[in-house]
């Protein structure tokens, strides 16, 4: 390997995006390629980042422009300097302050990931002049590749789907006490609960999730068991009022009894094998993690239709879909679980076979290695042709040598 990778990913929050580019660093580093990766100093993504030895951490103090950020031209350059030959972005945002200071640098390969949906016409000149200087652009689903052909100017060669992974030394049933994490919220081990995983944010459903929570609650005695957890918290630093908004709804509904907010949990294959469902209520769900870590532990899951949700649940063949932002539609397929449990294990062990066959964590970093190496194989041989190109000794010899 030519040189060391440098990560790219400035979040102040941990969701779904940084765990998984922290993750594919990880695993990167240690199969061997140095890794450096840049994030925000003081955010909650650097105290993560302290977990992981094998990564060199670059915290930045400043927030970059989004075109031609001098300072990011500083910390690029200075990384190239010490060995770095592969720039791999989390945020497509950025690459307008990291192109630009590229061009002089043809041997050095940069990959973008896109993790969400595209809703406006990204195939203006700038972006052409963006991308054309990509060499992949990686994605998670076949609907997110499709989503990008369409609004933005890059070359169908160029995108690439690499599917979420999962290391299954950790999402393994028997290595979980599914009883201890009920008795640390205080549920009874009978009770039927039902979670939301994720930030705490008016996108992700909550809202629809406690209004659902209503209507099934309101069956008296037949669903008495049933508990509704909200699983995560607030992105750190934001000007939020949403938890208090979620907690004021469950006051109204007179749900103190049958909702439970549960704070940030760590212990994520643990928190998924004590619910009996997750429900992703998502206005969009592009991304799918919460979905496929549920799925793994063999709890079954109803998703937010769009995106790319049907390719991660089939034809609700592993989960089911719902209409975003719909309450109602939410409580009805929840209804189909509780009515049937028997439809219920059986969906969510077929879930857990299929998250093994496609999602698996080793195949997304040999994807991604191979990718790696074959853009910079790429990169270094345009390069040398460029670099050569402009020599003039270089010049005089082919010219000498063509007669």
């Amino acid at each position: 390997m030519p040189g060391s990778v440098l990560v790219v990913c400035l979040s102040q929050s941990w969701g779904g995006l940084e765990q998984v580019a922290v993750a594919d660093a990880s695993d990167v580093a240690r199969a061997g390629w140095p890794v450096q990766f840049l994030c925000y100093e003081g955010s909650l993504l650097q105290e993560k980042l302290a977990n992981f030895p094998e990564i060199q951490v670059r915290p930045i103090h400043f927030v970059p422009r989004n075109f031609c950020d001098l300072k990011l031209r500083a910390e690029i350059a200075q990384a190239i300097r010490q060995g770095v030959c592969l720039i791999h972005t989390h945020q497509t945002s950025l690459l307008g302050s990291i192109v630009p200071w590229l061009w002089k640098y043809p041997m050095v390969a940069l990959v973008a990931s896109r993790h969400i949906m595209n809703d406006h016409n990204k195939r203006d000149l700038i972006h052409q002049a963006l991308y054309s200087r990509v060499d992949a652009l990686l994605v998670v689903s076949e609907a997110i590749r499709a989503n990008i052909l369409e609004t933005h100017a890059i070359q169908e060669r160029k995108v690439k789907v690499i599917r979420l992974g999962l290391d299954f030394e950790k999402y393994d049933l028997a290595k979980v006490d599914p009883l201890a994490q009920r008795r640390h919220w205080g549920v009874d081990p009978e009770a039927i609960l039902i979670g939301l995983v994720g930030r705490i944010d008016p996108a992700k459903g909550q809202a629809t999730f406690i209004k659902a929570a209503a209507g099934l609650v309101k069956d008296g005695d037949a669903l008495s068991q049933l508990k509704f957890l909200v699983v995560g918290e607030e992105t750190r630093g934001a000007d939020s009022q949403h938890l208090e908004e979620l907690k004021a709804m469950v006051r109204q509904f007179r749900l103190e009894n049958s909702v439970i907010f549960t704070g940030y949990e760590d212990n994520i294959p643990q928190v998924m094998s004590a619910l009996d469902m997750v429900v992703m209520p998502s206005r969009q769900e592009a991304f799918g993690l919460v979905a496929i870590e549920a799925m793994a532990m063999q709890c079954p899951v109803l998703i937010s239709r769009g995106g790319s949700s049907q390719e991660i649940v089939g034809e609700e063949e592993f989960g089911l879909l719902v209409r975003p932002d719909d309450a109602f539609d939410l409580q009805r397929q929840l209804r189909v679980f509780l009515e049937n449990p028997e439809i219920r294990f059986d969906m969510g062990h077929r879930a857990r076979l299929h998250v093994q066959t496609w999602y698996s964590r080793k195949n997304r970093l040999f994807n991604t290695l191979n990718l790696y190496e074959r853009v910079l194989r790429r990169r270094m041989a345009r390069g040398w042709e460029e670099l050569s190109a402009s020599l003039p000794h270089v010049k005089s010899r082919r010219s000498h040598d063509s007669h």
